[in-house]
């Protein structure tokens, strides 16, 4: 059977002058915010948005993840604002806690709540709303857009977006539906600061065509990728290292084959067993009873997810379940000015993000 992507190449040649009529919509839409001729939210203080130009997988999480222990090592009250993709607020705008329901909170918003409890992580589809609310309610010293890039009714003084390796070759400049692409090229213009998910190693190989690609906009590119630290009880969080024995994976994520190559590396062999759920996917007491009865025939003695699984879990006696434990870490950067190549952690400081505010 065809994926997505073999499909979208077939029919490239009649999804091409839709792919281009959908891309002029949105840089028309872009336009107008930017011109005032449509509302916007303006904070009261720094705001960074953490988004993509393309669909899934390209860290947003675990990127807005650090961004947010980064703020409180800094002393910074932190609002992080989320549409909360699934969720089912009782009520609009919507604070998550560590105790919230993940039905009502939505599993990324659930994890970064659990994961940063000094900040406030508010789920709303109407931004402009729930930026006004968080202001009020809480005065915050920074303001954090998840998946943000193409929501520009909130003024943002710092656009961060993130890109797979996959965006510079196959799926450069293809434009839903024809690729994955949300905007045109030209969009990359807003963009302060790119960062690339993939390991050091794939990052310096495709240096030369990120340049080529991202050169023209002057912007500092940055290098992360997501390590792997060992495995985590779901119950009690206790670490432990990956060992050797059988393993089944399972996840609901949104490029499922990426996970597949790392879990593989991590553990030194391919999983007995890996189910695929849709990205977002809601468990259910059925879903982890075919999880232990697949487990079960394969002879797999460990049973193993992700961090974004693993919130909806909770509840369903899955404490023997393990996780996998993920660190962000940050290598390689290429700068296209004079000032000497450093990684984000490095050249990130509460001053750059002050000289934004200010601008």
């Amino acid at each position: 059977m065809l994926n997505i992507s073999q499909i979208q190449k077939i029919l490239s040649p009649i999804l091409a002058p839709i792919s281009k009529g959908y891309g002029a919509v949105m840089s028309r839409r872009a336009q107008k915010y930017s011109s005032g001729e449509y509302d916007r939210f303006r904070p009261e203080c720094p705001c960074i948005s953490v988004g993509n130009i393309g669909s899934g997988g390209s860290g947003k999480t675990p990127l807005a993840d650090w961004l947010l222990k980064w703020a409180e090592r800094e002393g910074l009250r932190t609002v992080l604002l989320t549409r909360g993709y699934g969720a089912k607020p009782a009520q609009l705008p919507y604070l998550v806690t560590p105790l919230s329901q993940a039905n009502e909170a939505g599993d990324e918003p659930l994890m970064l709540a659990g994961g940063n409890t000094r900040a406030k992580v508010v789920v709303d589809p109407v931004r402009k709303r729930s930026g006004a609310w968080a202001t009020q309610q809480f005065q915050p010293g920074l303001m954090l857009l998840d998946d943000g890039f193409q929501h520009m009714a909130v003024e943002r003084d710092l656009d961060f977006v993130l890109l797979t390796p996959d965006d510079f070759t196959d799926g450069w400049d293809k434009v839903i539906p024809r690729g994955t692409w949300r905007e045109s090229v030209q969009a990359l213009q807003r963009a302060d600061v790119f960062f690339v998910k993939s390991g050091p190693d794939a990052f310096r190989l495709m240096r030369v065509l990120v340049e080529q690609k991202l050169a023209q906009f002057g912007r500092p590119v940055f290098q992360f990728e997501l390590k792997a630290m060992g495995l985590k009880f779901l119950g009690s969080g206790e670490r432990c290292g990956f060992g050797s024995d059988k393993y089944l994976l399972f996840a609901g994520i949104g490029k499922p084959d990426i996970l597949l190559d790392d879990a593989s590396r991590y553990m030194g062999r391919a999983p007995e067993e890996f189910i695929i759920f849709k990205d977002h996917h809601a468990y259910t007491a059925q879903d982890v009873e075919k999880i232990r009865r697949m487990a079960a025939a394969e002879g797999a003695k460990k049973i193993i997810c992700t961090p974004k699984d693993a919130v909806k879990l909770t509840k369903l006696s899955c404490e023997d379940f393990y996780v996998i434990d993920l660190v962000v870490e940050f290598r390689e950067a290429i700068f296209f000015d004079q000032n000497e190549e450093a990684p984000f952690d490095k050249w990130w400081s509460k001053q750059r993000l002050i000289d934004a505010f200010k601008r």
